[in-house]
């Protein structure tokens, strides 16, 4: 074979090896071409996806947990606020007056009562606020019924005062328990006795208390 023969073949083998890498290698790297459901990098690519659509659904999910609970605390703490019990004490004029406290838990028959008990705060009683009820005075127990209450207090519920003094703590006592129980009927007892007479003067109690 002669030397131009050689050369027509080699080139004509570059040639078409050329043009079918032109043909066969650009259609195989097409960006038109899609990856088959059943190959490996296609099941890769498909589970990252899938997991970037679970993490931001469970980002959603407490988010909302989140709002949620920002929202519980919000109204407890609205709720906590709601929660107030009244006593009578009297004011500078020498008049029954309603004076409000707030507390963190629903308010009982027993909490108000020793709320009275306890006198006017400070803060109150810059204001001329004070109670005829002494000091120290214990509550012992409270008894209801259908029609009446019976409240048990310590002895020295009468310690110290005049008559006018004994009236008005137990106006006092008998009106902050009215404003919670209007139709019963309230009875007041010392260490575990019905009282008739209180005080050192030995004012008469009527009961039920008036």
């Amino acid at each position: 074979m002669n030397t131009f023969v050689k050369t027509f073949l080699i080139c004509l083998v570059l040639c078409l090896g050329f043009l079918f890498y032109k043909i066969m290698g650009e259609n195989s790297f097409s960006p038109e071409l899609k990856l088959s459901e059943n190959n490996e990098f296609y099941q890769m690519e498909r589970k990252n996806d899938t997991n970037s659509e679970i993490t931001q659904s469970e980002q959603k999910i407490i988010q909302e947990q989140n709002k949620q609970v920002e929202e519980y605390n919000k109204k407890a703490q609205e709720e906590v606020k709601k929660y107030t019990q009244y006593c009578y004490f009297f004011n500078k004029n020498g008049e029954l007056t309603e004076i409000k406290r707030e507390l963190n838990s629903k308010p009982t028959l027993e909490s108000v009562i020793t709320a009275l008990l306890k006198g006017p705060m400070i803060s109150e009683t810059k204001n001329g606020i004070y109670s005829e009820i002494p000091p120290n005075v214990d509550l012992i127990s409270v008894k209801k019924t259908n029609s009446t209450i019976i409240i048990n207090l310590s002895s020295n519920f009468g310690n110290g005062g005049g008559s006018q003094s004994v009236e008005n703590r137990v106006k006092q006592l008998n009106k902050t328990i009215k404003r919670y129980h209007p139709d019963k009927s309230v009875y007041l007892h010392i260490n575990g006795k019905e009282v008739e007479y209180l005080g050192g003067e030995g004012i008469y109690i009527k009961q039920p208390l008036e």
